[in-house]
């Protein structure tokens, strides 16, 4: 079997969230009359950045060879496509959309969902509600109860500088925290905003609220910082990885930031090829993963492996997976309540399972495609 050509499509909604507002989806087509597909989020504009990249440079480096070594062709992209400066940035999110399309057609060919070649090891996911709504903190405080009424067991709100004070966000985790009862985990994200004394000294002022995690507190690359503030958390994990990509950084973050749990997303970090490799350098750790954003690739991963703790659930009212949810149809996002909280159903379509709707695909298209054969 072998590669012979590559499509490349652009699409452009009206989401809320800037980061997604356009989606460059991959196909990958065979001479075994299978094909997989892909998909890269990205801001307004940079989606054809993205195209230029996938079709002038990342696909001629995999045309003619066999689309189930996915490691080779992963190290043919990040090596050989661009010599002496690397694979950083926007070329491991181009990298991550073709490996996708890969891994789709493994699990086509042998008439399974992704998460079983991983490795089949659960069939529910255990999640936690992303509950990073911009509003005020009496109205998040009843969206995260209502949250709650629905049988979600855990939750994760926002306290980013750029978008509320530290004395604010405090206001917000006591509102929230009240609203929600003592017996649900909390977690806060500040996307790598504060430096290590504000994360300090919140923690010492969360004391009283029992938060779960505090995820990024200081800068991605603030790899002393993460490490003391981890130093001073008493009883709350330190979270990090989401914005960090490739198995080095993360094994920095490992073994020097002392982190508690890892954010791997296959998207950033260059695709499911090498988030499988940070899975198991954190795994020799005995550190645990919780993948971040792209719940329709993740699901399968928290479902094929066992090293995957849990993953964030973005449901129907969150901005960040607006266009996402209305260009693909698939793979369906099942939700199984129990009374240990919301789980997800690991997908049963073939591959990745992602169908795109024909309509809102037509209406949506900002670019024809171009073939790479």
């Amino acid at each position: 079997m072998k590669i012979l050509k590559v499509e490349v499509r652009r699409y452009s909604g009206d989401s809320k969230s800037a980061n997604v507002a356009e989606i460059v989806v991959v196909s990958v087509f065979t001479d075994g009359d299978v094909s997989g597909t892909g998909f890269a989020s990205a801001p307004p504009g940079v989606g054809a950045i993205f195209r230029q990249l996938i079709e002038n440079v990342l696909a001629p480096q995999i045309l003619e060879a066999d689309p189930r070594l996915t490691s080779e062709l992963w190290e043919r992209m990040y090596s050989d496509a661009i010599p002496r400066r690397g694979g950083e940035g926007i070329v491991r999110v181009c990298i991550a959309a073709i490996d996708m399309a890969l891994w789709d057609i493994k699990g086509k060919m042998l008439d399974v969902p992704v998460s079983k070649v991983l490795g089949g090891h659960r069939e529910l996911v255990p999640t936690y509600a992303n509950c990073a709504h911009h509003m005020p903190p009496d109205e998040l405080a009843e969206r995260a109860a209502s949250y709650v009424a629905k049988g979600h067991k855990a939750l994760k709100i926002r306290g980013t500088r750029s978008f509320v004070t530290p004395d604010e966000a405090t206001e917000r985790v006591r509102q929230v925290r009240n609203a929600i009862g003592p017996d649900v985990r909390l977690m806060v994200d500040v996307n790598g905003s504060w430096n290590v004394d504000t994360a300090i000294q919140q923690l010492r002022k969360w004391e009283p609220y029992n938060v779960y995690w505090l995820e990024e507190p200081v800068a991605p690359g603030d790899i002393p910082g993460y490490a003391r503030v981890r130093a001073r958390a008493g009883n709350t994990y330190i979270v990090g990885g989401e914005q960090h990509a490739g198995l080095m950084e993360f094994r920095t973050l490992i073994e020097q930031g002392h982190v508690d749990i890892v954010q791997p997303n296959a998207l950033i970090t260059g695709g499911i090829t090498d988030w499988l490799r940070i899975h198991a350098f954190a795994t020799s750790k005995g550190v645990p993963i919780s993948p971040w954003d792209l719940q329709m690739v993740h699901l399968h991963m928290a479902a094929g492996l066992p090293n995957v703790k849990w993953i964030e659930y973005f449901m129907a009212d969150n901005a960040l997976l607006e266009f996402q949810s209305k260009l693909f149809t698939g793979p369906a996002v099942q939700e199984v309540v129990t009374d240990e909280g919301v789980f997800l159903r690991a997908p049963q379509a073939p591959g990745l399972g992602l169908a795109l709707d024909e309509e809102i695909a037509e209406k949506s298209l900002l670019e024809n495609c171009r073939l790479v054969s």
